[in-house]
Formats: structure tokens, C-alpha cells, sequence
């Protein structure tokens, strides 16, 4: 997404980026291509012909990026923290209290087949919320655990800010 941004704004369309920003939650991050599993994805990627790289997936419901290097061969597919930062602003915003309830992930999947989230929905199941994420064009909903996603994003970026630090200190010995 930053270089998304970072074009825009090169290119001088700075109404396009003022879109881009105001209504980014209204559009579900974009993905490629959709896997049950990390070894589907793993031998879609082994299976192009020229490998699109980086590409963001989904893999069960977590987005994904799958990466390939022309310079040596090598490829791999890594979390890739997209939804969290959606998930963060959203709850930011409150959780609608009239949010639907599920006892299972599979009465949630039947409601959401008829009711699809556009792009974004909150939902409860077996008491914990999650935020349902529809990809229009892979035809499938993603569920989110708002609190392990919030977890995981915080940890996350923890980890990130503490790689620099660490860079200039093996800089400096």
C-alpha cells in the first residue's frame, strides 16, 4: 500500500491519494488468489510459469504475500499483516452492539453467504468477535479474531521497531 501512496503522490495525483485515504475502508484489501492451505499456495507458486512476485494471497483466512526471486530461485510465502491495520481502525470505532451471533464458524458461513459483508462486517461467534471480510471478486468471506488479530498486529509491529535499534547497534560494533 505505501508504494500505492507513494506513487500517487510522485505523480502529482494528490486527488486520487485524498480518495485513496477517505474511503480505503470501504474496499476490502485486494488479494490475488485464495488456498485452503500454505502447501496449496506454495505449489501454485512453484507452479507459474513466471511467478508474480510479490503477490498478496489469502491462505485459510490470513492475507499472505507470496514473494520469488528471479536472481536465485528462490521463493516462499509470509504473513502479511494487511487486515490489521482495518481491524484496528474499525474497532477503534466501536463494535456495533447489534452485531449477529453464531454459535458456530459454520452457521456464520451460511448467514454470510446471504448476507455478504460489504466489504466489512462485525460478528460474534461462540463469543468472540470477529470481522468478517468479503472478497467480492475470490468469491469467499475471511473471519478475523478481532482480539488474536489485534494481538498478533501489536506484536508485529513491536518486532519492527526493534529492528532498527538492533541494525545500528551491529553497525556500531
Amino acid at each position: 500500500m505505501l508504494n500505492l501512496l507513494n506513487f500517487l503522490a510522485d505523480t502529482a495525483q494528490i486527488d486520487d491519494f485524498e480518495d485513496f485515504f477517505t474511503h480505503r475502508l470501504d474496499y476490502a484489501p485486494l488479494a490475488m488468489a485464495s488456498f485452503a492451505t500454505r502447501e496449496e499456495a506454495e505449489a501454485w507458486l512453484k507452479g507459474l510459469e513466471e511467478p508474480l512476485s510479490p503477490a498478496r494471497i489469502i491462505v485459510g483466512d490470513q492475507y499472505c504475500l507470496a514473494w520469488y526471486s528471479r536472481e536465485d530461485g528462490s521463493q516462499d510465502v509470509s504473513r502479511d499483516f494487511t487486515i490489521e491495520p482495518y481491524i484496528e481502525e474499525l474497532t477503534a470505532r466501536g463494535i456495533p452492539p447489534d452485531s449477529p451471533a453464531f454459535k458456530s464458524r459454520e452457521e456464520a458461513e451460511v448467514w454470510l453467504a446471504k448476507h455478504p459483508a460489504s466489504p466489512f462486517a462485525f460478528l460474534s461467534i461462540a463469543g468472540e468477535h470477529y470481522l468478517a471480510v468479503h472478497h467480492k471478486r475470490l468469491k469467499r468471506h475471511t473471519l478475523h479474531p478481532v482480539e488474536l488479530s489485534l494481538r498478533e498486529w501489536a506484536e508485529w509491529k513491536r518486532g519492527s521497531e526493534r529492528l532498527p535499534a538492533q541494525r545500528g547497534k551491529i553497525q556500531e560494533d
